[in-house]
């Protein structure tokens, strides 16, 4: 099975919480603030705020608007499902990526 380098879904939340249950390939996010509150985000490889992270813990800082996120260059394997943890309600969350891929 070929996997295309492309981002099939998109996510948007306020907060944090789960993109996806089960395998996909994360392609990256980009945050919206208040231009206050400064948001610390971590994204799992799981279906809760536990287990795996694939984007270690880091604060945003929200006065830098529309520059906030993490798009690596190529899809980052999550087998267990994609969740965003974010300790600031006020920011939106946008997440990119394709569900279901080859697991094997």
């Amino acid at each position: 099975m070929r996997i295309n380098n492309v981002a099939t879904e998109v996510a948007q939340f306020d907060g944090g919480g789960l993109v996806h249950d089960g395998p996909a390939l994360l392609f990256g996010f980009l945050i919206g603030t208040d231009a206050v509150n400064d948001p610390t985000i971590t994204v799992y490889d799981n279906t809760a705020a536990s287990g795996k992270e694939v984007v270690p813990t880091n604060t945003y800082d929200a006065s830098a608007l529309g520059l906030n996120g993490f798009m690596p260059g190529a899809g980052i394997k999550c087998k267990n499902g994609i969740y965003v943890a974010n300790d600031q309600g006020t920011s939106e969350v946008t997440v990119f990526y394709t569900p279901h891929f080859d697991n094997s």
